[in-house]
């Protein structure tokens, strides 16, 4: 079912990788088949030796169908999450249980009626097999005999070894599967059953790195390399000390939807004519691959962690440097908004930690602003809301807004443009419709007397899969503008290969303010610091350098993807790189 899910990456597989995906990922099948059955072939015995063959039956038949039905749900959603996410489904859905109405906007764009008739087809078939199988089984009364009690006992310590897998030193995991260098055949052999309930009893991102390549000391002299600068002279692109600043931060604004870093054209037309009004930043990687983790990387130069995500964990994010506590101290005014509901992901905590002045969120619009989109309120009615607020502040303001239309399921109250109603058609709308918004802001914002010392930063909070590219950076490859008359110079385009989580160090030395706490944060003006982009998704990681980049998975211990000549040295830093960043996590 997962491969004719993913028929179009399965397309891409030979014969012999897709019968290899059925001969190595049976390990976990069977491992978790006999998970299953502990509990009845334990229960069994003692049934058969009270003689209570009545009960015996009911309980095989209850169990069974709970068994059936968790497995079916657990089964069909992992189908889709992993259409989204590119991993098999695992703990990761349980950080966002206690926010149901985010989670359903999240599925908006997920053929449910597919999905549905899925799992029906899987519960329905499945208990006509049981059923038929049931009406079949001898009496139990052949078993009442003194000694199937132990017999029966025996059975059951037997299921441990399909259950680690052999007799082997170490038990059955991910790794035990990964048979090619094609990360889908690997990701298809895993069982999505046995990695849930791995991920979900095995908490590892709260107790221990999964990431260990060398010792402490090693990784963390390779990392002090990296971000070492041998002056603290930076070019200068400011005309105050003090200016306003305002931070876009844009919802999947992916640079393969904008022609000027190489990606698709007319989609955003009026970033592209912004662009050549500012400074674009056209090799800028995000950090992460989801909200909570670029939220964190912009306003805390915090790297993306691989199997969870700091923000959450308020207890970890209240030890981080946000941006708006140190334009607080140096006298600004603060705020943050957000058309949605900031208690998801616990993002409300870390800005409140942030010592924002005010919040706006999606309390404060009215239900009419948000007829069109599941999550909240519409772009274009946050943006009028911030243009009002803009000119009410009487101090230089630090405003960070983060947008939400081209969340999924991309409904946006504007007239379809780019048609179809596919997946990637609406993305791309959604993506248009947000431009757009921001091109009429910018237009009226021009107008407002803060403008001429205003710099305003647009920047995404995540990359997209779509469009589908078969490189993995190009997920991660997002576009970064500087605007407003704050700038000294405009027109300049910078190809340097920069990081998200550069951007607070970078802007903290253009105001001349202290930014020695983000410590994985590089200033981009400074003429010495090494020009590299680290990102992390689950369970790997990615290094991009000046002609060459590499993707390592951490399950299967190797890189999965490259370009140029990455040497040792490189392949170091990275792991060193995802050591230490993990480590400084659980540290926290």
């Amino acid at each position: 079912m997962f491969l004719f899910y993913h028929l179009t990456k399965t397309s891409e597989l030979d014969s012999l990788t897709i019968l290899g995906i059925f001969w190595h990922g049976i390990k976990l099948d069977l491992s978790f088949s006999a998970y299953f059955s502990v509990i009845p072939f334990l229960l069994f015995p003692v049934f058969n030796t009270l003689k209570i063959d009545k009960f015996n039956l009911i309980f095989l038949k209850i169990y069974t169908a709970a068994c059936l039905v968790f497995s079916g749900f657990i089964i069909i959603a992992d189908l889709e999450l992993y259409r989204n996410w590119g991993f098999r489904i695992d703990a990761t859905p349980l950080m966002y249980i206690n926010h149901p109405r985010e989670m359903a906007a999240s599925a908006g764009a997920s053929p449910l009626f597919l999905l549905v008739s899925l799992l029906l087809f899987l519960l329905i078939s499945s208990f006509l097999v049981f059923n038929r199988f049931i009406n079949h089984l001898k009496a139990f009364d052949s078993y009442h005999k003194w000694y199937f009690f132990p017999i029966g006992i025996f059975l059951a310590s037997v299921l441990i070894i399909p259950i680690r897998g052999g007799f082997q030193l170490s038990p059955v995991n991910q790794s035990t599967v990964y048979f090619s260098n094609i990360p889908f055949a690997n990701h298809a052999a895993i069982n999505p059953l046995w990695n849930f309930f791995d991920s979900v009893v095995n908490k590892t991102a709260e107790s221990e790195n999964p990431f260990i390549y060398f010792s402490k000391k090693e990784a963390k002299s390779v990392v002090d390399s990296l971000f070492s600068e041998k002056s603290t002279t930076t070019l200068q692109v400011l005309n105050t000390d003090r200016p306003n600043v305002l931070i876009i931060t844009w919802e999947s604004l992916t640079a393969k939807a904008f022609s000027k870093t190489g990606g698709l054209s007319n989609v955003l037309p009026e970033l592209a004519q912004l662009s050549d009004e500012g400074i674009l930043f056209k090799q800028c990687f995000a950090s992460g691959d989801r909200s909570d983790k670029g939220l964190i990387a912009v306003l805390s130069g915090y790297p993306a962690q691989p199997i969870t995500s700091i923000m959450t964990m308020p207890k970890k994010t209240a030890k981080l440097p946000v941006l708006s506590k140190d334009f607080r101290k140096a006298g600004y005014s603060t705020a943050w908004y957000y058309g949605g509901e900031p208690e998801f992901a616990n993002i409300k905590s870390y800005m409140l930690n942030g010592q924002f002045d005010k919040l706006v969120t999606k309390n404060d619009f009215n239900q009419e602003d948000m007829q069109n989109t599941r999550w909240g309120a519409d772009d274009h009615v946050v943006f009028n809301r911030l243009l009002h607020d803009l000119g009410t502040y009487q101090k230089p303001f630090f405003v960070n807004y983060f947008t939400l239309s081209s969340h999924e399921p991309f409904i946006v109250p504007m007239k379809t443009v780019i048609k179809g109603d596919d997946e990637k058609s609406m993305f791309l709308n959604a993506l248009h419709y947000t431009d757009k918004s921001l091109g009429d802001f910018i237009r009226k914002a021009k107008e407002q007397n803060w403008w001429k010392n205003t710099l305003v930063v647009i920047i995404a909070d995540h990359g997209h899969p779509l469009p589908e590219n078969p490189l993995k950076p190009n997920n991660f490859h997002i576009p970064m503008l500087w605007l407003g008359g704050a700038l000294k110079e405009k027109g300049i385009v910078i190809d340097k290969i920069v990081s998200q989580n550069d951007l607070a160090r970078t802007l903290l030395n253009q105001v001349h303010l202290d930014s020695r706490e983000y410590i994985w944060s590089k200033d981009i003006f400074s003429k010495d610091t090494h020009e590299f982009a680290y990102f992390a998704f689950h369970n790997g990681f990615g290094l991009i350098q000046p002609g060459k980049w590499f993707v390592f998975d951490n399950v299967s211990k190797q890189i999965i993807q490259q370009e140029g000549e990455p040497s040792k040295q490189d392949i170091s830093a990275g792991k060193a790189l995802v050591q230490s960043t993990f480590q400084d996590f659980l540290d926290k």
